[in-house]
Order: C-alpha cells, then structure tokens, then sequence
C-alpha cells in the first residue's frame, strides 16, 4: 500500500511513520508538509490511504481532502487532529473520511486500522476488475454498440493489452475439455496476485470461443504488473504442454482506446493460423504474425494445414482428404525453400491436432503418405461415431432457461457438458444466428421488462434478480435494448396502464 503522512510537524510525520513501518514494513510512505503539497503528492502517487492532520498552514487539511479526492477516487482518507471538536468530525464525514483520530493515536489502532484499509482496497480492486470483465464482454460480443460515451472511454493515460489463447488438440470433446480445465483453472485462481490499483484485468470468453485475458493500465507499475501476468502465462503453457494438447498464446500491442483494441484482437485471430509455422506451446506478438503473414507461399500452406485439422475434426472424410492433397502439393513446391524449424513447427501442429507422425529431415515422402493414411481412420472413426452427437445446443438453451439469474458463463455451461468453448460457441452461433453472450442478454432484457412492471421493484433488485452484479452495467444494457433507461421504462409503463385505466373507466 502507499501511505502519505499530511502533517507540518516533523515529529508528528516521523512518528506516525515508525508506526506504520513498525507493523507493516511492506508500507510505502510519502510525507506532505501542508495542504497544498498533500493534493500534489495524491494527484502524483495516487495513494491507497492518507492521514491527514486538519490544522495546517495555508490549506486546511479538510480544504485538501475536498481538492485532492476527486483526484484519487479510490484514496482512503483518515483525520487526525488535537482537538475533540464535534464540527470538525461532522466536516471530516462530509468531505468522505473513513475515520478521525485523536491525537496521540495508538499503534493498536493504527494496527487495526491498516488491517481494514487493506480489506477494503482488496474489495475496490475486485469490484473495479468485475466492472472492468463486464464492459469487455459487452463490448467483444456487440452487446453495447455506443462506446464514445465519456463514461466508457479510456482517459487518456489509460492504455490496455490482450492476450488469446489458442488451444490445439487432437482429443476428443470431453477429453479436450477435461485436459483444459486445470489450465484455465489456474489462470483464474492466480489472476488476484496481479491485482494492482493502476491495473484491472478481465478474463473472458471471445465470441469465436477462445479465452483472452485483457489489461487496462494507468501507469508503469500497472503495465509491469500485466507483463509479469503475461508471463507467467507463457511459462504456465510450457509447463502443461502434452502430446495431444497445446496451448499458444497472441499478445497484442499496446492500444489507447477501446475501438483500436477491437481492430487489434480481429487482426490478431485473423493471422492466429499462422502459429502453425511459428511452434506451439509459446508466446506469439503482432510482429511475429506479421513476419510470417510476409513470408512467400507460408501462409498458404499454414491455411491448408489448419483446414486439414478443422475438416478431421468435424469428421469429414471428403473435405480431410481433399485438404492434404492440396497441403502435399503446396508442400512440395516449398520444400527446398523452407526452414528445417518451419517444417518442424508445421510437423508439431499436425501432431498434436492430427496424431500425425512428426516430420523428420529425409523421410518427407513418407510423413505425407501418413498424412493421408489417417484419412482412412477418420472414416472409420466417421462410421462408430454416427448418432452418437448429443443436442448439446438444446441442453445449452435449457440450462440458460434455468439459471439465467446467476453467474452466467459459456464457459461453465461447457464444462457441464464436457466439451470446449470453442465448440459449442461455434455450434450454438450456427444453430441460432446468435452468439451465446447476445442470446443471454436478450432473455435477461425480456425478464427485466417483465419484473419492472411491478411497481414496487426497483431497477437494482431488477438488476439483481436477472443476474447483474452491477446496476450501472444493467442501466447500459437495458437502454442498448429498450431504448430507454430502466427507470424511464417505468416510468411509461405507470403512465400507459394509468391511461388505459382511465379508458376503461369512462
């Protein structure tokens, strides 16, 4: 935590200093010497906590906090002073103090004290991550398509980054899903390590199914914070790398608004099949992409190399074998042009999605030809398999029937039904024209209509009962979809049923 001390006595700052040193040495402390260089710091540091002293030359310690606050919203502001003055506590609750002291303070106070002040900048940090997830989801899946409303922009210090995993395997479904698991579970599990006050970070699902993990920084410390997260990240895909499962990740560059990250992450998917060349089980950047996007005839032949894989999966023995004719073509025309690494990435990605044998330097004639020979087992496999394909859209619509007013994920729900998010946000977009986060939200719109026809609900239980956390995101999504804010759509709700009742009556 960072502290400031606003004291114009020395012996007062050092003392209260000592203090908070002696109990939490992790503590760092600035010092103000009177009204006006306490605003400077807290404009400069942003600090989580400050004692103020309210007697101080020039600016009241009371006249500071109301310039300062607006500032640092998220600054915790604590009086102290020498005089039991009743008017003073009154001020100090007025300009937003969380507590007030009397003059000498005691260290078990102090103690105390830091203790709450920790548990509740813990709390504004988890609340402002939770807001921070919900707006990217509105934005990634177009459930809010104004996003130039002054409450919504970046400031202009902000800058944020993703990062999307791709994972690739040749698993089946439930297997897929059930290897996956521990992965996603751990990124989860350690995100509140690097939760920082300059740093909110979301974890979420994109609309073509793929897990991103998003940063929106406001200073250095903050974009530290999200590279150490960025790399732990890459080291965790090292680490849970398997022979039939591979995770790789796409980094973004930096971007300063909300529509430049849109075009940043569509551009990233749009080249995310060039990894088959670049090796898996690592961290990818825009310029890597690029420079591969740049290379003759490459990308060519990571197309057909991917579509070989998408055309097995689905179990479409046609597609599959038409596929790597064309992938052995373009492979030998390339031969003698490519890398041994290119070969050898390209060899990796059909061995984990494919079971293919890897490639190996010499024997090029033979890998091809066993690419072609796990056409035959596909066909096989096609033949057992056939009806065996549950409705996992019509169990998918059910479970949103029945748990619409909780929290909500794609990726839960896949999880229960034991397959990847990827696939059934492809099956569930394909069997009704919609994605999963624009299905969810329109019956939640649907049921808040219905419950704030009743009078006596209010927009935050309304909120509340359709699954919202937060009332601020709801009031954005209602009018997205009413065209209205909840409270208007009250509003002529009343006005219209009091008409039709003065129609009847007459």
């Amino acid at each position: 935590m960072n502290i400031v001390i606003a004291d114009d006595e020395q012996l007062a700052r050092e003392a209260m200093s000592d203090i908070l040193l002696e109990i939490y040495p992790d503590l760092q402390i600035y010092e103000a010497r009177n009204g006006q260089e306490l605003i400077e710091v807290v404009e400069r540091i942003k600090p989580d906590a400050a004692f103020v002293d309210i007697r101080m030359p020039g600016k009241s310690g009371l006249e500071a906090i109301h310039e300062a606050a607006p500032l640092s919203p998220y600054t915790q502001w604590i009086i102290l002073t020498g005089f039991a003055d009743f008017a003073y506590a009154k001020e100090a609750i007025r300009v937003g103090a969380v507590d007030y002291f009397l003059k000498p303070v005691a260290a078990e106070e102090i103690h105390a004290l830091i203790t709450r002040l920790r548990q509740t900048s813990l709390q504004q940090i988890m609340e402002k991550n939770k807001l921070f997830e919900s707006d990217m989801l509105s934005l990634f899946h177009g459930l809010i398509l104004n996003w130039d409303e002054r409450d919504n922009a970046p400031q202009p210090s902000c800058r944020i980054r993703c990062e999307i995993i791709y994972m690739d395997s040749c698993y089946g479904e439930a297997e897929k899903s059930a290897s996956g698991k521990p992965f996603f579970h751990t990124i989860s599990s350690t995100m509140p390590k690097y939760y920082h006050k300059d740093l909110e970070v979301a974890t979420l699902l994109l609309p073509n199914g793929e897990w991103a993990v998003l940063g929106r920084y406001t200073s250095l410390e903050g974009a530290e914070q999200l590279q150490r997260c960025f790399a732990s990240h890459a080291e965790l895909v090292r680490q849970m790398e398997e022979p039939g499962l591979v995770m790789t990740l796409i980094v973004s560059d930096e971007r300063d608004s909300y529509a430049s990250l849109l075009e940043e992450v569509t551009t990233l998917h749009k080249y995310a099949y060039l990894r088959c060349s670049l090796g898996l089980a690592r961290s990818l950047t825009h310029a890597d992409l690029y420079d591969a996007a740049a290379q003759p005839l490459i990308p060519g032949l990571c197309g057909t190399a991917v579509k070989s894989a998408e055309e097995y999966h689905r179990r479409n023995y046609v597609g599959y074998m038409h596929t790597i004719e064309q992938f052995t073509t373009q492979y030998e025309s390339l031969r003698n042009q490519m890398s041994s690494s290119t070969s050898r990435a390209i060899s990796q990605f059909l061995h984990v999605t494919l079971q293919a044998p890897l490639w190996t330097s010499g024997q090029g004639a033979d890998w091809l030809q066993s690419l072609k020979t796990l056409g035959e087992k596909l066909l096989d496999k096609k033949i057992r398999q056939a009806g065996t394909t549950p409705d996992l859209v019509a169990k998918t619509i059910a479970y949103i029937e029945e748990h619409y007013t909780g929290d909500l994920s794609l990726g839960h729900i896949a999880e229960e039904l034991c397959v990847t998010p990827n696939h059934l946000s492809s099956l569930f977009h394909k069997r009704t024209g919609t994605t999963f986060m624009q299905y969810v939200t329109k019956l939640r719109m649907l049921k808040a209509q219905e419950l704030l026809a009743d009078p006596s609900v209010q927009v935050q239980q309304a909120a509340e009962q359709v699954g919202y956390f937060s009332a601020r995101h709801f009031t954005k999504l209602f009018k997205e979809f009413a065209g209205c804010y909840p409270s208007e759509y009250k509003k002529q709700l009343q006005a219209s049923i009091t008409q039709i009742k003065a129609t009847e009556s007459c």
